[in-house]
Order: structure tokens, then sequence, then C-alpha cells
């Protein structure tokens, strides 16, 4: 929250909001009492109703401190005759409101005043202890509001405002602040959610594709939401205010509905994008800029572009920090690790300097598995981006299964790099890959390495790479070595070949490896130990996965290639999954957790599945990774099942595998798969044994 002194008339040359506070008595309210950064309203109830509320009327209102400092922002209509206003305050003290109404007849909006006795915070959210967050005066980072860092680790719930009911937001959200996330990105009513809307509210009273009338009922149900994350700590990135629930209505529309989101939402540690994946559309983009202003002078505005940012935007005063893409790219891992390094990278070299946020990288379902999500977001964190935003399919669109999804092995990975950035003053690191002497060319093994300002540590990690080589010119005549498994969060000691400035250092196996180097006693193996091994994926050498709604995977996921998309259904009493299009949809895909098997060697899998199919099961296989050079990675070895036992409707079939390889070098990311030749078949577990 910032000062600010315009939006108020002036009456021959004096703030109009001078004459009403020395003039005014008879709309005098009794005084309110808050804390510093705790969210408070005020409910006006106009003389009348207008038929179109948000273009027919304008409430302003204006806070003042007994220090003099001054907010301003705007009410929105809730309702009928109901009009709300909003505030959060960043100093005790008392603080005077008084409201100004674009129709001046309307004495329940117009000239109405209050106090509000704000005091010291005792709450202890981030954001009471904090204050809201905003961009570091140096302009590298976002912190909050006492210059704290924030560490912005997000997840992507896009269709949870119109899909997610009340008990399964209220799980995700203490799942996610578990975890360690400390943002959420919602898309306020994307068309695509919007067509099978689960909670059936519909976020605008106008006939679309008119949104000049926002529906308060969807609005309070989403303010409901946002309030319990801002309450549990995660700060909220609000997309699509320009393409809400469409691309892309008239510019003034635009602007009408980005006010009244940002002055609804004002008082809420939120941020705000006008795009949504939109290319570059300069026209919409400045209306809703000029909306959100309107209403929230000092709100953080961004773009969630899928061209990022670009020069375009970047040198605007109102851009407060860059948020790029560095996407799915059709699950290609050179191009996706090419872009989470290289993104950054050119971002650093415009001015002025801005924060720098991934915000959606590649998600663990149809494109991605775990090791991509895991890969993309230690590439971009030592490529220069401040934050990281991962994504689930099944959350991303809230579908019924999205609670079910919570711990996918990816959100855990998520997690663990969160808690190891945290045990470091990460905000210190700085992109280095001039180090690096032995970049491979193949950018899919691309390393990242970065290093904090005074030389003390640096981090670097190796998605599947024998060595590294560092020229450490210039830096400390010695440094300790620590593997750090972005899997499991397994520490081991390294070793350290020097030569001059020049070092070599080889991870312990085959699999992907931070590094963390640091000057002698600057970490401790056994704290380090101790800070990462909690919350770690699946362990153990039995995995299993079943289909009912709530049912949690545990440590297999299911993917959804475009040749194998199965659906929930249920048959005989039992909730399994289906192709429903049995000769497009002929495969069954899973990935095994990483943290069970991943590159290294296992001897034996043995696989059960239990199945129903409407005809005979003959010529089922299971196909499965195997070993070997990369030119044969996307070819799977066939094997017919050992065993087929009937229990009334369903078959058991099981499957002996010898030395499998567990890659996710296959489609999706996907570990092995079974082929039903054409037949449609029912599948209501399946369940994997490794020795």
């Amino acid at each position: 929250m910032g000062s600010t002194a315009h939006g108020f008339m002036k009456h021959r040359g004096v703030p109009i909001w001078l004459l009403f506070l020395g003039a005014l008595t008879c709309h005098v309210l009794a005084e309110d009492e808050v804390q510093v950064w705790e969210r408070w309203e005020h409910v006006l109830v106009s003389d009348w109703e207008y038929e179109d509320p948000c273009r027919e009327v304008c409430l302003r209102v204006r806070f003042i401190s007994d220090d003099g400092t001054t907010l301003e922002g705007m009410g929105f209509w809730d309702g009928e005759k109901t009009f709300v206003i909003r505030n959060v305050f960043p100093a005790a003290g008392v603080w005077t409101w008084l409201t100004q109404c674009s129709d001046e007849s309307n004495g329940g909006l117009h000239n109405q005043r209050g106090t509000i006795r704000v005091n010291p915070s005792k709450a202890s959210s981030p954001f009471c202890k904090h204050g809201y967050v905003r961009v570091s005066d140096d302009g590298r980072l976002l912190v909050f509001s006492d210059s704290t860092p924030f560490l912005w680790i997000g997840d992507t719930c896009w269709a949870a405002p119109v899909h997610a009911t009340a008990d399964e937001w209220e799980r995700y959200v203490r799942n996610r602040v578990s975890k360690g996330y400390s943002v959420l990105q919602m898309a306020i009513s994307p068309d695509w959610a919007l067509e099978h809307s689960r909670r059936g509210i519909q976020p605008f009273l106008s006939s679309l594709p008119d949104i000049s009338k926002p529906n308060p009922r969807f609005f309070q149900e989403l303010d409901r939401m946002v309030g319990q994350a801002n309450d549990s700590g995660l700060l909220v990135l609000l997309v699509g205010l320009m393409e809400t629930p469409y691309r892309y209505p008239p510019p003034e529309q635009i602007r009408l509905f980005s006010r009244y989101v940002a002055a609804r939402y004002r008082s809420y540690a939120v941020v705000l994008s006008p795009s949504f994946d939109s290319p570059i559309r300069e026209e919409e983009t400045f209306a809703s800029v000029r909306g959100i202003r309107e209403a929230a002078p000092s709100a953080l505005i961004t773009m969630h572009m899928g061209t990022g940012v670009g020069p375009q935007f970047h040198a605007e005063d109102w851009l407060s920090f860059d948020m790029f893409q560095s996407g799915h790219n059709g699950g290609d891992r050179a191009r996706q690790s090419a872009r989470a390094i290289g993104m950054p990278r050119d971002i650093l070299s415009m001015e002025p300097r801005k924060p720098i946020i991934n915000g959606e990288a590649i998600y663990e379902g149809e494109l991605g598995s775990a090791y991509d999500v895991r890969r993309t977001a230690w590439l971009s964190f030592l490529s220069g981006a401040v934050g990281y935003t991962a994504g689930i399919d099944q959350i991303y669109r809230w579908d019924e299964t999205a609670t079910a999804s919570m711990n996918f092995p990816s959100s855990v990975q998520v997690s663990l790099l969160a808690r190891f950035l945290r045990l470091l003053p990460w905000w210190t690191l700085q992109p280095a890959p001039e180090r690096i002497l032995n970049q491979p060319k193949d950018k899919a093994r691309n390393m990242a390495f970065a290093m904090s300002d005074d030389k003390s540590f640096g981090v670097a990690y190796l998605p599947e790479n024998e060595k590294i080589v560092l020229d450490l010119t210039g830096c400390a005549e010695s440094y300790e070595a620590h593997w750090v498994s972005p899997i499991t969060g397994a520490c081991v000691s390294g070793t350290m070949r020097r030569d001059a400035d020049r070092v070599i250092l080889a991870p312990p196996d085959a699999r992907d490896w931070a590094l963390l180097i640091g000057t002698p006693g600057r970490f401790d193996l056994t704290t380090l130990r101790g800070k990462l091994a909690a919350g770690s994926s699946h362990r153990g050498s039995k995995a299993e996965i079943s289909f009912s709604k709530d049912s949690e995977a545990k440590g297999l996921v299911l993917k959804s290639a475009a040749d194998g998309h199965f659906i929930r259904e249920v048959f005989g009493g039992i909730v399994c999954v289906a192709n429903e299009t049995p000769k497009r949809d002929q495969y069954l895909y899973v990935d095994v957790d990483d943290a069970l098997a991943f590159r290294n060697r296992v001897r034996k899998m043995i696989l059960k599945a239990d199945v129903h199919a409407e005809e005979p099961l003959q010529g089922v296989q299971l196909q499965y990774d195997v070993g070997g050079d990369a030119e044969i990675a996307n070819i799977y070895r066939s094997l017919s099942p050992f065993s087929v036992s009937r229990n009334g409707t369903w078959t058991t079939l099981e499957f002996l595998v010898e030395n499998p390889y567990f890659g996710n070098r296959q489609n999706a990311g996907a570990d092995f798969r079974l082929y039903w030749g054409g037949l449609r078949c029912f599948v209501r577990s399946v369940e994997v044994c490794l020795k």
C-alpha cells in the first residue's frame, strides 16, 4: 500500500475531502478497531438500486492517518443496494475514511465517513507479521513490506474458482501450506472451465458476452477462497482480467471489470494479471491497467502471458515484475530446459531491473513428469528467477480428483526445493553460467550454476551429467561440497578435484543432483540432512494406485497421453478407469515415483493389474522402458503376463519384468504402459513390487 494524492476532486484549489472533514457531522460513524495488516471492510447501503451499478456509479474512498498518510481506493457493488469499501492498514494509529460518490444525490454512498483505530498486529500469519508483498528497493526481489525476502513457490489451480467446493479448497490450502508453497495462481472464470462448472454459479449477471455486471454471489465465494489462502500465508495471483470469461471483451468493459476486481481485492494479498496466456494485446492490456490503477493505485501487477512479457511491457511503470513461461513445449525437454535458462537471462538484460518469476513451466500430467517439473524449477532459480510456479493437470483443471492428486511426486519435490532454498540466503544468489566449463551440447542436459554475492556459497543443478567443471576464479581458496538429491533430499558429502581455479565434481550416481558448495564450515551436513529429509516422497519397494475419487496414488501416477486417455467410470459398483474410445486409447500409461526408482538399476519388477474387459483378454501386453542409448529411448520392450487369474468379473494380470529402466523417457514421462489391443477395459488398480 502506498500514499497517493490524486483521485478526489478539488474545490477552488482546496481538496474536497478537507471540506468534508470540516463540514460533515451527520454521517460520522462509530470507531472501528482492527490490527495492522488486518483486512477491514464497511458496508454502505445505497438510497436506490442501479440497473447497471458498475457503469452508472463510481464510489471513491480516501483514508487519512493521524500522521497525514493518505491512501486511496474505490468501493464496489455487492448486490441490490449494497456497496462495500475495504482496506488494509500498514501502520498503527487512528485513520479516518471519507467517501465520494459520482452520484452526489445518493446520501447512502456520498459523503460517508468514519474512523478506524489500527492497533499493532498480534497475529502470526506471514502477512500480518511482515506486511504485504512489494518489490524490493533495488528491483531484484519480491519482499514483504518490512523488506523480508519473499520466496515465490507457486501452484496453479486455475479452475478452482469455478469448480472447488469449500471442503476441497480447505484441504488443498492446508496441504500447500504444509509443503511450503507461498503462492496460488487462479483464473477468475476461464471459459473452458465454465462450460462444466461444478459449483454452478455464473460469474456474471449480464448476458455474455457482456461482462459489465459481475455476480456478487460468485465473487463472495471467491472472497472466501482468497481470504482463506491469505490467512494461511498464501499470496494469490488472479489472472485473466482482460479475458474473463472469454477473449476479449471491448476495452471499456475490460476497464470496468478490472476496476471492480481491484476494488474488491485491494485489501487482500493479491497480484493481478490482465492476461492469461495472451499474446501482446496493447489496447486490452492498457484498459485493464487503467481500471486496476483507478481502484487500487498500489496493487502489484504482472502479466501472465504465453509469450513472456518481452520489451513491449517490461519498462512500463505499472508492471511490478516480470513473469515468463518456460512452458510445456510439447514435452520437448531440450526446449523446456533452454527456455528455463534462457528466458530469465534475456529479461536480466533489460532495464530497469525487475524481479523475474517463471509463472508456468511443465505440468506433471499429460505432457510431463515430476522430473520435468523439478528440473525446470532448479534451472529457473539458478538462472535468475526469484520464483517458480509448478502444476499438476488434475489440480489446474480442478477435476473431481483434484484433492486426491495433491501429493503427486512433483509437489513433494517442489516442497523439497523450497526447504532447500530457505536454508540459504537464497536472495543473494546470482546466475553464473559462465563458470560452467563443460556445458553439454544436448540442451536437455544443460546444467545451471549460481553463486552468492559474497562468493561464500554456490549452487549447481545437474540433470543428467557425469560431472561438472567449474571455474572458481576470484572466489574463496577452498570450498566444501555437498550433493543433495532433489528427489528425496538425501545429502552426501562430495569430493572436489581442483586444478588451480578449475574444479571438477562428480555426482554420486546417474540421477539428477543439486550441488551445494560453501566455504569451510559454511554448511553443516547433519543440519542439511535433518531439514531436507522431512516430508520426502513415497518410499519402499511397493507402489499402487486405485481409482476411487479420494484415493491417493501411492508411488504410481496415471498418465494421459494422446493414445492413452482413460476416464473414471463405475463398473460393478467399483470406481475404476476405462478407455472410452478403445480403438484410439489402446494404452494405460503409468509413471513410477522417482523416489522408488529413477535411472538406477532394478533387478525385477512384479506388476499386478485388476481389470475387466468385455471380450477375452488376449494379446494384452506390458510394454516397459529399457536402458540404452537415447536413440532407442522411445522403443518399449513387450512382455506377456505370466499369470492370469479370475475373481468373478475381474481378472488379475501379473507380469515379471527383468532389469527395467525408470528414466521417465516415454510418453508423458511414463515408465511403462499396458497395451489392450483395441479392447474396452475397466481397470480398478495397478500395483508394482520392485526388487
